[in-house]
């Protein structure tokens, strides 16, 4: 057995290495092994004996169709190369380039070789979840700089409408919506309209779910397991239960999520049109004991729960059993146990500093569903293990914070993030913050995922790095998958688009393994900060990095800025047929890195380090740096070789490099005798 993915192999112990010489008494080699598990049926129990380790052992297999474990990659992508509406012809690599070819011109027929082996890529139609975006990046990478600059405007949080998430989701995730959200007014409503727009909104849920033929409940533990396993290992190759995720994605192409947006949309737009507080506080009746403990000035009742209009003091809310809490303020707290999510959820905490709590499902996530939290004002704690605090878990969640001194504790799937649904984090406050996870969180777009974390400025410090274990068991390393990242779950399902747009402040971004704008698995990741001397720390894969039929894009806009990273593979690094970019407009910056970065490529990919200003220092402990070409065996033909092109571009300022290159230097990094053509196509460019 050379490796196996899933299904009733791994089921009944089967391992990578294991030798089996008896299929039900029956001496076996390849072709009779095959020829036995060929004529069985569904159903039928091989029993199978195998040598591990020099050691006999007997195991029994149960034969399954083959339907049951197929995940989305296998199948046709949902939104076909035909259907996106991309350009054709697409836009050259080559012509996007003229600074390289200017001083480089004998790299034009590497670049225009690996050009098409990206429009290739992007017009292959295999994998359901396939995104557009990624099919985009591929055929024009230079127009992902108007992508990205266009979603910064209209996602800048001191004009923004909230109704614009909704619809960038929409447009992002290829979707057919129903409507794009109208401008909200602010004209009171009564409680009775407020709750008639939520039972309408839980009914879309319930009849989408229904007619899909899928049990919330079921597909609830089911997703749970997904992100928990996921959270731990990054794949469910080897977990003895992966049908369950292979189940849980086999679900998602059952549900048009362009429903669940449009009830996001209604949530959203109802959250403008608060109903009036008035009256006296009272204590909550009996139907609400133990549910909401403090005083409210009114409740409703919507469907099978409530929602309650809660009084300046502080209130505690069990969020579990509330549709809905309108609260004038105090200090509060709200919490989610793990239970099944409602189908739809929303929170609206006018003052007070605040503490939202969860196991799993909260806040503002949307869990089969959706959920929106608004809170006005206020030094706000939130936390949670799972899956919360802006997440989307086939659903969409918003989490808007308007101002304050926040702290968000979200370990694993959570702050801004998102697969298969919508997940967004918009903190509008320009005072400091605090984003504390663990993996996959601030701003990750797992499969079908888009995953949005904005922040308005002040000096933030985002960190997740820990403790998730290290993907490579590396002492000391810890598994990210953060700070604008698409990631997919290889090899089940391909990913989605992670975004991070920070406008302000001096901030501290420390993070793992895979982190800092970065794309893997047919993943878009971007994180974009708009201003302040920045310090980004990171792991192994870090600072516009991207692998595996991806795109990552680290962007800082202006500030002297320290770039640091432990390991190999960051600062415009890519890997098996990607595409990374790191770049940096102006400020004295320090980059700091070791192997394959600063611009390096390997595995017929495309990286680029841009310094466009300032007096810069590029370090490494490593030779195969600043402008690298490694190794391309992965895809490799000699009768038609592909190579790796790696550049690292700075063009104004007095510069050092660690590697010797000289200022004003244009060095062209170029191996001969190169049997995969390792290090062909490195080049650094300092233009005086």
């Amino acid at each position: 057995m050379l490796g196996i993915v899933a299904g009733p192999a791994a089921v009944a112990g089967l391992r990578a290495n294991d030798l089996i010489v008896r299929i039900n008494n029956d001496d076996v080699d390849t072709a009779r092994a095959y020829a036995i598990i060929g004529a069985a049926l569904p159903g039928d129990r091989l029993v199978l004996e195998v040598i591990r380790d020099n050691e006999p052992m007997t195991m029994t297999m149960t034969v399954d169709s083959i339907e049951h474990w197929l995940p989305p990659s296998n199948f046709p992508s949902a939104v076909p190369f035909t259907a996106t509406g991309l350009s054709e012809p697409p836009v050259p690599l080559v012509q996007t380039m003229p600074k390289i070819l200017g001083v480089a011109p004998q790299v034009e027929p590497i670049i225009t070789r690996i050009d098409g082996m990206f429009v290739d890529l992007a017009r292959d139609d295999t994998g359901y979840h396939k995104l557009p975006l990624i099919r985009a990046a591929m055929l024009d990478p230079t127009g992902m700089n108007r992508w990205r600059n266009d979603l910064a405007e209209t996602l800048r949080p001191f004009e923004l409408e909230r109704g614009a998430v909704v619809d960038v989701m929409c447009d992002t995730l290829a979707l057919v919506c129903l409507g794009h959200a109208q401008p909200s007014t602010s004209d009171p409503v009564s409680l009775q309209q407020f709750a008639n727009a939520i039972s309408d909104a839980n009914n879309q849920v319930r009849t989408l779910f229904h007619s899909a033929s899928i049990d919330r409940g079921l597909a609830h533990a089911d997703l749970h397991y997904l992100m928990r396993t996921t959270a731990a290992d990054r794949t469910l190759i080897g977990q003895p239960e992966a049908h369950r995720g292979i189940h849980a994605m086999q679900l998602t192409m059952r549900v048009d999520l362009a429903v669940l947006l449009d009830t996001a949309r209604r949530i959203v737009t109802n959250t403008a049109q608060l109903p009036e507080i008035s009256g006296a506080n009272r204590q909550p009746p009996a139907e609400l004991a133990g549910i909401v403990e403090g005083s409210i000035v009114d409740y409703i009742k919507i469907d099978d729960s409530y929602a309650v209009i809660g009084g300046a003091e502080a209130n505690r809310y069990d969020m579990n059993k509330l549709y809905a809490v309108i609260d004038a303020g105090g200090n509060d707290s709200y919490q989610w146990g793990d239970a099944v999510s409602l189908e739809t959820q929303t929170i609206i905490d006018l003052d007070g500093d605040d503490t939202y709590r969860a196991k799993a499902g909260g806040p503002g996530a949307g869990w089969l569903g959706v959920a929106v939290l608004i809170d006005r004002a206020g030094n706000d704690q939130y936390s949670s293990k799972l899956g919360g605090c802006g997440a989307g878990v086939l659903g969409f969640g918003f989490l808007f914070d308007d101002s304050g001194n926040d702290t968000y504790r979200c370990a694993a799937w959570s702050s801004g993030s998102a697969i298969y649904g919508g997940g967004a984090l918009v903190d509008q406050g320009e005072q400091t913050d605090v984003y504390a996870s663990q993996v996959f969180s601030q701003a990750v777009g797992g499969p079908r995922g888009m995953g949005i974390l904005i922040d308005a400025g002040g000096g933030d410090v985002y960190r997740a790095n820990g403790a998730a274990r290290s993907a490579y068991n590396t002492p000391g390393s810890f598994m990210a998958f953060s700070q604008g990242v698409g990631v997919g779950i290889r090899p089940y399902d391909f990913g989605g688009v992670g975004v991070l747009l920070d406008f302000g402040g001096d901030d501290r971004y420390d993070g793992g393994e895979f982190a800092q704008g970065g794309g893997y698995l047919w993943g878009v990741g971007i994180l974009r900060d708009e201003s302040g001397n920045d310090l980004y720390y990171g792991d192994r894969y870090a600072q516009g990095f991207a692998a595996h039929q991806a795109f990552g894009m680290l962007t800082d806009i202006s500030g002297d800025d320290i770039y640091w990273a432990k390991s190999a593979a960051t600062q415009g690094a890519a890997w098996d047929q990607s595409i990374a970019v790191l770049f940096d407009a102006e400020g004295d910056d320090v980059y700091r890195a070791h192997s394959l970065s600063q611009g390096a490529a390997a595995q017929q990919s495309h990286a680029l380090l841009h310094d466009v200003a300032g007096d810069d220092w590029y370090w490494s402990s490593a030779r195969d740096t600043q402008g690298a070409a490694g190794g391309n065996n992965y895809h490799f033909l000699a009768e038609d070789p592909i190579y790796s092109l790696g550049v690292l571009l700075d063009e104004r300022g007095e510069d050092r490099y660690s590697t010797g290159v000289d200022n004003g230097e244009t060095l062209l990094r170029r191996r001969a005798n190169s049997k995969n053509g390792r290090g062909v196509a490195g080049l650094v460019v300092d233009l005086p």
